[in-house]
């Protein structure tokens, strides 16, 4: 799995409450079936002027397909550039449930113990 953050920053004047309607509207017509996408959260800081989401994708090929694509081609055209991050995610929990990595083995560790901190990189 791999996540994308992703953060506009807006004008002073920005109508943050149409913004949200805008919003609401893409996330039920746009990214309802987007390929690869597992999750996306809307993220809205007007005291910071922000605009932006957090996206949880199945591939970093899913991901960088998105960020090729026609809706984020508007969504800049819209906003401006953003502040793209990317990561791996190595461990993803959603309603309780460990959704990923699939295979968790949920049995403790016999060489580090239940509850132990892994070390510090050297």
């Amino acid at each position: 799995m791999f996540a994308t953050t992703i953060r506009f920053t807006l004008p002073a004047d920005t109508d943050w409450e149409r913004l949200r309607q805008i919003a609401i509207r893409r996330a039920f017509d746009l990214y309802r079936g987007m390929p690869g996408l597992h999750a996306k959260a809307f993220i809205f800081a007007p005291e910071r002027g922000e605009y932006g989401g957090n996206y949880v994708w199945e591939t970093q090929d899913d991901a960088e397909a998105f960020l090729r694509s026609d809706a984020w081609r508007t969504a800049i055209s819209m906003y401006g550039e953003p502040r793209v991050e990317r990561a791996e995610i190595c461990a993803y929990v959603e309603d309780g449930d460990l959704v990923f990595p699939p295979d968790y083995d949920l049995m403790p560790s016999v060489s580090q113990g239940e509850g132990a901190s892994p070390s510090p990189p050297a």
